[in-house]
């Protein structure tokens, strides 16, 4: 299963809508919210697994109506952040006593951490992911029974996806960090999440 391990590094780093929206959260955010944001997302991956090993996930992909529903539940979410983003006005970060952005300056961890699960719950491609990745590292030979293989593998791509996101995270927070104090330059970060959203929002239709 190491080889699995390895494929799940790679196509974490490969550019996708969960890697950009955690770009956006952290650079928007900062470090320590895009992390809550990963922790979120890695749920939904444990989620996502469960209902693969159910067979929930097959149930919605063989479901055009199904699938669609859920296509425009993440679109419908997405646009809601993004029009939240737009909203958020330019201003002067407060720093604490640590050096920690205040807690009136940015969104409760808890809210970010749900942002996570949701954005990963409300992806219909996250489900056809899911059902491609994972069952084809199943070994029928292996001692161990499907489905605890496939709980083995979840689990593996969970730790994957951690250590490429959270390396994303700590790079975008880190710029942040440099931009606290500017009006506009954290305008501009909110615009571009916004944008980063409505953009993941169309790729769920036409990708």
């Amino acid at each position: 299963m190491f080889e699995f391990f390895i494929a799940a590094l790679v196509v974490a780093i490969a550019p996708g809508p969960d890697n950009l929206f955690v770009l956006a959260q952290s650079a928007t955010h900062g470090t320590r919210a895009g992390i809550c944001v990963i922790c979120g997302l890695c749920t939904g991956i444990a989620v996502q697994t469960t209902l693969l090993i159910v067979g929930v996930s097959a149930l919605i992909a063989a479901s055009p109506v199904a699938f669609f529903v859920l296509q425009c539940c993440g679109a419908a979410y997405l646009l809601y952040l993004a029009y939240k983003s737009f909203q958020v006005r330019a201003g002067v970060v407060k720093l604490d006593e640590r050096g920690e952005k205040s807690e009136s300056s940015s969104l409760s961890f808890r809210k970010l951490y749900l942002r996570g699960i949701i954005m990963n719950l409300t992806n219909p491609k996250a489900v056809l992911f899911a059902l491609s990745f994972i069952p084809p590292a199943v070994r029928m030979d292996s001692a161990l029974s499907p489905s605890l293989q496939m709980a083995i593998l979840g689990v593996e791509f969970v730790v994957a996806t951690f250590i490429v996101f959270g390396s994303i995270a700590f790079l975008a927070g880190t710029v942040k960090n440099f931009l606290l104090n500017s009006p506009k330059a954290n305008r501009n970060l909110n615009w571009f999440s916004g944008c980063v959203f409505v953009l993941l929002a169309i790729a769920l239709f036409v990708m």
